[in-house]
């Protein structure tokens, strides 16, 4: 037995009763009228008619309103027909799936359903489906994509008063990533950014921007795109109107090494020792502030360094699994630098310093979970496996599902998204490591620990 909104009840007797009043009206002032014209009953058939018909014009404008008003029509006739195109197919996916409580026969209640685009191109918007105790453990792992035609889930969470679950959609048509031919316009863009959301803030496509610094968790496999996000959001720095200080740590050598090495030789380390001093000049850095702004922040409720235009310090570590797995048997140098970065990261928020990690994978055997769970700012990049996901985001199964292309993966930030939800760093058209480099590209270009090293003698590895 095919199962039916209960609601269809109401537009079925709707139908009915408007065609059978235009059928009477029509009967009435026509073959019926015409055979008793001359009769007085004639007039009493023509009024009754016309009584019909003007009860079909109040039933179809009441139709009308009703329509207008469930998908609101004031919004613009575009939004109306493409909300009543999803109420639909939503609607009539959760009827094919079994939800919906038994009315009467095959008709069953189903969950109210509510939708709002947030922008006026209707890219982008909110689904809400009425929560209920018999589906409540089944909405949570639904999988709405396949009912919204050309829209895709990019988050699902429950709202705060349980009543409804919540999926974050967008046009799978719109391509938010954004594309940079040449640093200039990088630059270009990332100056408007900042004078549209503030000084601190930092962009990563065209959904994901407007984030305010903070410390920050990068996960990506080899050839996901990790490199080239860390250097576009380096750029972004770089053209701050308050530039950060920043202090790049990498283990191995590469990219971030030689990158520091031209930028700031001074606050750059690639060997294990340089490392852990480096850490702890930006703790003292950091100390030092905290006694500098203890004045400033008295009287001050809710104040940061943002508020002062200081200076951001970012601690950019790079391949830190690498560097965890050197220390691992050292336990007194191992619990010396989780207690510094915990501080930091606990600390630094409202003084202005941050860490930032980046990583192929993030098992606590690579990172301490104390580090990992505190970290606000945390980005996925390429076709993780589901154990990342879970040690990232602490979930996996009702994350949206899909082929990650270079520069693409999952967010999560708190205080911004509600659930972890996709971005697509920029595409950068351009060497954009020769470009940062270029002002600064000197024979110091190797790293400041490497080149301490050579001028020593010691074998660099």
């Amino acid at each position: 037995m095919k199962r039916r909104n209960a609601r269809s009840r109401y537009v079925i007797v709707w139908l009915a009763v408007t065609l059978s009043a235009g059928l009477v009206g029509w009967l009435l002032r026509g073959p019926v009228g015409t055979a008793l014209a001359g009769w007085d009953a004639a007039h009493v058939c023509a009024r009754l008619g016309l009584l019909c018909f003007l009860l079909v014009g109040i039933l179809l404008a009441g139709g009308a309103v009703w329509w207008a008003v469930a998908h609101h029509l004031r919004r613009g006739v575009k939004y109306a027909l493409r909300h009543w195109q999803l109420c639909r197919g939503i609607k009539r996916a959760l009827m094919e799936a079994g939800y919906g409580i038994p009315v009467v026969e095959q008709y069953y209640r189903l969950p109210s359903v509510k939708i709002h685009f947030s922008d006026k191109g209707l890219t982008c918007g909110l689904v809400k489906i009425q929560n209920h105790i018999k589906s409540d453990t089944s909405l949570s792992t639904v999988n709405l994509s396949s009912a919204l035609g050309v829209y895709l889930v990019d988050a699902q969470y429950i709202s705060d008063d349980n009543n409804y679950y919540c999926y974050e959609i967008s046009d799978s048509r719109i391509d938010r990533q954004l594309c940079f031919d040449s640093y200039a316009a990088l630059a270009d863009y990332a100056h408007k950014h900042t004078d549209k959301y503030g000084l601190y803030t930092l962009f990563m496509d065209g959904r994901n921007e407007g984030i305010k610094i903070r410390s920050m968790l990068l996960v990506g496999i080899t050839g996901s795109g990790k490199s080239y996000a860390l250097m576009g959001l380096i750029a972004q720095l770089l053209d701050w109107p308050v530039p950060p200080v920043m202090y790049y740590a990498d283990p191995k050598g590469s990219d971030i090494a030689v990158l520091g090495g031209t930028l700031a030789p001074e606050r750059t380390a690639d060997d294990i020792d340089g490392i852990i001093d480096l850490l702890r000049a930006f703790y003292g850095s950091m100390m030092e502030r905290k006694a500098e702004m203890r004045d400033r922040l008295n009287g001050k409720l809710g104040a940061d360094f943002t508020d002062f235009r200081l200076p951001a310090y970012i601690f950019l570590f790079d391949e830190f699994a690498a560097f965890q797995a050197s220390i691992a048997k050292d336990k007194k140098r191992r619990d010396e630098v989780e207690e510094l970065l915990r501080n930091v990261i606990l600390m630094g928020r409202q003084l202005g310093f941050f860490v930032w990690i980046a990583m192929q994978k993030s098992d606590s055997s690579d990172i301490p979970t104390a580090i990992r769970d505190n970290l606000p700012l945390k980005i996925c990049l390429g076709n993780a496996p589901s154990t990342t996901l879970i040690t990232i985001f602490g979930r996996s199964s009702d994350l949206p599902s899909r082929h990650w292309g270079k520069g693409q993966g999952l967010v999560y930030c708190d205080g911004i998204t509600a659930a972890p939800r996709p971005v697509s760093f920029p595409a950068l058209n351009f060497d954009i490591f020769a470009e940062l480099t270029k002002p600064k590209q000197d024979s110091q270009s190797e790293g400041v620990n490497r080149a301490e090293r050579e001028e020593n003698g010691t074998p660099v590895m």
